[in-house]
């Protein structure tokens, strides 16, 4: 009888033992376990992004428009809508009448004294515009047709890489502003719309990218550009295949995984259709994600962009010049997390639709 007691408690002891491994070797919780976390994450992270995105504005010496502190959380909050999640923002109107006048001032040809010749800023000014359900207007027109007059014939847009990671790479480049074009042009230039994302197309289906960000909107500019699943599936892997053993990403093979470039790894997955419940990539990069959430609700990331204007604080975490990155770093992570959900209704609106002056 003892031997037979001796038997068992070794048989449980065992099991233990390689369950824990298992669990060790995966670095995976239950996928069931996250929907919650995943929403908690959320919900502590976008009061900190809409009251840092007014401040952004206001503090800001143009009071223009940005990428990682407004546009990124535009498009937050219509992603938390998809999935059926409650969202109230009293920002919103604000920053669709400042994302119009940056079109109107910084993104007008037409106004040589205040124009910047950048190629993301106008496709992210879209792509948050959309998100935050503008109808189209002049200002949207000005800039589908100065991204139409910037492509190359062979499919490219200018790359630019003044502030990396978020304003480098050519993939990047293309992908944002075929998307833009996508969202925005009017039915009278869908021929010339149609020409253009083909060539965008034929180019990011050539292209071999070697760094995080390309390789996302590498995949993402293809996804949107209509490519099949089967044609999506070995750049999806490629991608998969760059994620380190504890579940991030990194910007740069020389540097360590952060909250921006798992944030746009997962983000890219779960957009592309390219997640689920038994994918171990996906499930490490959750948990990743959920385990590096500062107790502030952001994602904290340390900047690696030379300053191209005076620091200001919008009161993002870590509160100094590491902000901005960190501010974009937390929108990546919070659609990343949701874009590993199912949709749902959209029981909750954000505000009314705004009206453009």
């Amino acid at each position: 009888m003892r031997s037979k007691k001796i038997t068992i408690i070794l048989a449980l002891f065992g099991a233990t033992t390689l369950s824990s491994i298992f669990v060790g070797w995966t670095n995976v919780a239950d996928p069931e376990h996250h929907t919650a976390d995943i929403k908690n994450a959320v919900a502590k992270s976008l009061p900190l992004l809409q009251t840092s995105s007014h401040k952004f504005i206001e503090r800001n010496p143009r009071h223009c428009i940005s990428c990682h502190n407004n546009l990124l959380t535009g498009m937050l909050e219509e992603k938390m809508l998809q999935k059926g999640l409650p969202v109230i923002d009293s920002f919103k109107a604000e920053r669709i009448s400042i994302t119009n006048l940056s079109i109107r001032f910084i993104g007008n040809i037409n106004n040589p004294d205040d124009f910047v010749g950048s190629k993301f800023i106008l496709p992210y000014a879209l792509m948050g515009l959309h998100a935050d359900k503008e109808q189209p207007n002049p200002y949207t027109d000005i800039a589908v047709d100065y991204i139409l007059s910037q492509q190359h014939p062979d499919g490219t847009f200018q790359a630019q890489s003044g502030r990396p990671p978020h304003e480098t790479g050519a993939a990047h480049s293309v992908a944002i502003n075929i998307r833009g074009l996508q969202l925005y042009a009017s039915p009278a230039k869908k021929a010339f719309v149609d020409k253009a994302i083909g060539r965008a197309k034929g180019w990011l289906t050539n292209y071999q990218p070697n760094t995080q960000q390309e390789l996302v909107f590498q995949l993402l500019g293809l996804h949107w550009a209509g490519a099949t699943p089967a044609e999506k599936d070995k750049f999806a892997e490629k991608l998969k295949a760059t994620q380190n053993a504890d579940g991030s990403w990194s910007q740069l093979p020389s540097m360590t995984g952060d909250a921006y470039a798992t944030g746009e790894a997962l983000y890219a997955l779960g957009e592309t259709n390219n997640t689920g419940p038994d994918d171990k990539a996906v499930q490490k990069a959750i948990s990743w994600l959920l385990k590096h959430q500062d107790p502030s609700g952001a994602w904290i990331v340390e900047s690696r962009a030379y300053p191209v204007q005076p620091f200001f604080n919008s009161d993002f975490p870590p509160y100094d010049e590491n902000q901005f990155i960190s501010a974009a770093a937390t929108n990546w992570a919070c659609l990343a997390l949701l874009s590993t959900l199912p949709d749902q209704p959209q029981t909750a609106l954000a505000n009314p639709p705004h009206s453009s002056p």
